[in-house]
């Protein structure tokens, strides 16, 4: 996985908790890199996830939303990391139709060796449907980052996670509050 979710991870945690925190969770996760990230370096998912569980245990907060929250956060970061790619889309559903088809390539030029979830999205109008697919279970943090994405577009449709709740494989459906 990109060092850069890493990156932001440690950013996200020090922003919301304190660098005590942060430094708390790197240590009681016993990576072997230490927690030494790099925003372009690559590292196994897995590290990510075992950071999760322990910032889960200290904080006391749920595993899942504390990745929904993350999500969430890094969305806001995303336009500070990639304004160009970001600027090219005037609305929540224009960026939500390209993650998969433009945005995810974008990522891959920028980042060959990147394995990107798989996000597929259509629209009638009222309703959209977002469809997730990864080898890593991150559907939480993608859930964050829709929902964010709502928000900051002035969006009035909210998102809702339909089916199993796996964190894997998810589809979102986004429509009017009261559908």
């Amino acid at each position: 996985m990109k060092g850069v979710i890493f990156t932001e991870l440690v950013s996200y945690m020090e922003s919301v908790h304190g660098v005590a925190f942060a430094d708390a969770v790197i240590s009681e996760s016993r990576l072997p890199n230490d927690g030494a990230f790099t925003s372009v370096g690559n590292y196994p998912s897995r590290h990510a996830l075992t950071m999760v569980e322990v910032a889960a245990r200290l904080s006391g907060t749920d595993g899942a939303v504390l990745c929904e929250d993350y999500g969430a956060w890094l969305f806001g970061r995303f336009g500070v990391l990639f304004p160009t790619i970001m600027a090219n889309y005037p609305t929540a559903e224009s960026l939500l139709m390209h993650v998969g088809s433009h945005i995810h390539e974008e990522v891959r030029v920028l980042y060959p060796d990147a394995r990107p979830p798989e996000i597929s999205a259509e629209s009638d109008g009222d309703t959209m449907i977002v469809r997730y697919r990864s080898h890593r279970p991150m559907a939480h943090i993608a859930y964050g980052l829709i929902r964010q994405c709502l928000v900051d577009y002035g969006e009035p449709r909210i998102v809702r996670w339909h089916g199993g709740g796996r964190a894997d494989e998810a589809t979102f459906i986004i429509a009017a509050p009261d559908a």
